[in-house]
């Protein structure tokens, strides 16, 4: 038994350092065979690795540090890396481009499977019939093209979902509200959820800076809510020759205005809004942007994420704000822009 046990904690040793291996890489570890399934497995109950998809492991102490969308891309690569010839399509492969896809979408892995055979999909794994126009490969990983992933996302997303992916599309490529409507008409044809889709590319705007900011706009939408712009540009009361941009401007009948701000985790950890800042420089950064929108004098409701995904907070919110579907001034943010990302 000593000599078994000395075999298995040398094979254990052996795994955990693959297992490091393959963190450094940003991907689970994909086991093979049999007797290394079980053996990792065991190590689940002493809390030492966890098992996010079946036959893919990754340390415990890793995985809990990681978002949804990072441990997402970590069974992705795990994927792509065991299967090289798997085709990631849908929300997987929006992901992958860099759109903002909504971490209520990703609870399955999309992938493409032969028409002409398909494989049934399993468990988090989706196996979709489609015969994509164009794969492509990014960081390693085969994936239909871009705006193909984008509007494949866009039809099978709730409207909130759809329009953080359209805004992103905008954003990504720079490209007018009007031609993501085309490519959507092009891309989607018939298809199931069709209607989402379009309704999403014609509120789409490439202004939003986050994919919390679009989800926050569509449930103001579909409230009657649509703020009148968004990122307008004021300039800062303290520092005139500098520009302040609330995330939300509502006009209102009486001529008053009033501005909403989304209090995201992105700002303080997303690499493209901290620019190189440290966590504590960003911080101090929003606090002084916070107080310069509050010399504006006009009403600022701030709510958080958790504000926009419980039903009736975020209306109820921007009511105490002054801002109802009867207070609000005719016209949308649509009037101020093509949906263009800011420049």
């Amino acid at each position: 038994m000593g000599e078994g046990a000395t075999r298995k904690s040398k094979r254990w040793a052996e795994l955990e350092q693959r297992i490091l291996d393959e963190r450094e890489r940003g991907r689970c570890f994909a086991a093979r065979g049999r007797y290394d399934v079980r053996l990792l497995r065991r190590h689940i109950a002493h809390g030492l690795i966890v098992e996010p998809f079946p036959r893919l492991f990754v340390m415990n102490d890793c995985w809990r540090t990681l978002r949804p969308d990072a441990r997402y891309l970590h069974i992705v690569r795990a994927l792509a890396a065991r299967d090289p010839d798997m085709v990631f399509c849908s929300h997987s492969a929006a992901l992958v481009h860099g759109l903002p896809v909504s971490y209520r979408l990703l609870d399955q892995v999309h992938c493409l499977t032969n028409p002409a055979a398909p494989t049934k999909s399993r468990g988090m794994l989706r196996r979709h019939g489609m015969v994509p126009h164009a794969v492509t490969s990014v960081d390693g990983i085969r994936v239909i093209s871009l705006v193909e992933a984008a509007v494949d996302s866009m039809v099978s997303a709730p409207f909130a979902d759809a329009l953080a992916v359209a805004d992103g599309l905008l954003r990504k490529l720079d490209i007018s509200r009007d031609v993501l409507q085309f490519i959507v008409e092009e891309l989607a044809g018939s298809r199931h959820g069709v209607a989402t889709a379009r309704r999403a590319a014609a509120w789409a705007d490439g202004r939003a800076e986050s994919g919390g900011e679009s989800i926050a706009r569509a449930v103001m939408i579909e409230a009657g809510m649509s703020p009148s712009d968004i990122q307008p540009a004021f300039s800062d009361p303290v520092e005139p020759w500098r520009e302040v941009r609330p995330d939300f401007c509502f006009l209102l009948k009486d001529g008053s205005a009033a501005l909403g701000e989304l209090d995201g985790l992105d700002k303080y950890d997303d690499p493209e809004l901290t620019q190189g800042r440290s966590t504590t420089e960003v911080l101090a950064r929003e606090r002084q942007r916070e107080s310069h929108l509050t010399l504006l004098d006009m009403p600022v409701v701030r709510f958080s994420m958790h504000d926009v995904l419980t039903p009736g907070r975020l209306v109820y919110l921007l009511s105490v704000g002054g801002v109802t579907p009867s207070t609000l001034a005719p016209g949308d943010y649509r009037a101020t822009g093509d949906g263009r990302p800011r420049q």
